[in-house]
């Protein structure tokens, strides 16, 4: 959480000083003054994304080793890759609930700050812009996370390869935070037509 909140709180400082265009503006201010509203979420993203990581490493190892001796296993190689497969198949699990836990973080934020929005609105901020912006509240924090998360997941890989395997680079492993990256965003992309409903003028008189 440290870590979400704190690369959450950077990116809009470094951000809210060189952002040329309105969406990267509004997201900048948003991370720079409430950098620890996403952090549980963001948190449970870096897990998902240093556990996977990680294991596509240890599984690569584990799988060239079983393959070098499969002529001389007790049973088939099945028996020994049914373990991974279901622990590949939680972390699937795992990275379906991290991003509902975002999607639904991210529609509670909109709703906590429907007030603020139809403000905006109101003074001439086009929807498109807030579009823009709520996605970038989310992108513009996870890259760098995700970047320290893969190489925290890659380094427990190449170690574990290392000492069990043939030291070969599990090149598949660079697919998971790309992956997960992807899957944030399109969380992330479900709170839009809340937008739409939160950025009423009318709204302002609710709140």
């Amino acid at each position: 959480m440290w870590l979400a909140g704190a690369t959450a709180r950077l990116t809009g400082r470094l951000l809210s000083s060189r952002a040329r265009t309105a969406a990267p503006l509004l997201a900048a201010e948003r991370l720079r003054d409430d950098p620890w509203a996403p952090a549980r979420t963001h948190a449970a993203v870096l897990v998902v994304t240093v556990a996977g990581t990680a294991f596509l490493g240890i599984r690569h190892a584990m799988l060239t080793d079983l393959r070098a001796r499969e002529g001389r296993l007790g049973a088939d190689l099945a028996y020994y890759t049914t373990g991974l497969d279901l622990t590949g198949a939680a972390l699937l699990v795992a990275l379906a609930i991290t991003v509902t836990g975002l999607a639904v973080g991210t529609a509670e934020s909109l709703t906590n700050r429907r007030r603020t929005l139809a403000a905006q609105v109101a003074a001439g901020v086009p929807r498109t812009v807030l579009n823009r912006a709520l996605l970038m509240e989310t992108a513009l924090p996870l890259v760098p996370a995700l970047l320290l998360a893969c190489a925290g997941g890659l380094s427990v890989g190449v170690w574990y390869s290392s000492l069990h395997g043939d030291g070969s680079f599990p090149w598949t492993a660079l697919l998971v935070a790309p992956a997960v990256y992807a899957a944030c965003l399109l969380a992330a992309a479900t709170a839009l037509p809340l937008l739409g409903r939160s950025v009423r003028p009318g709204e302002l008189r609710y709140v």
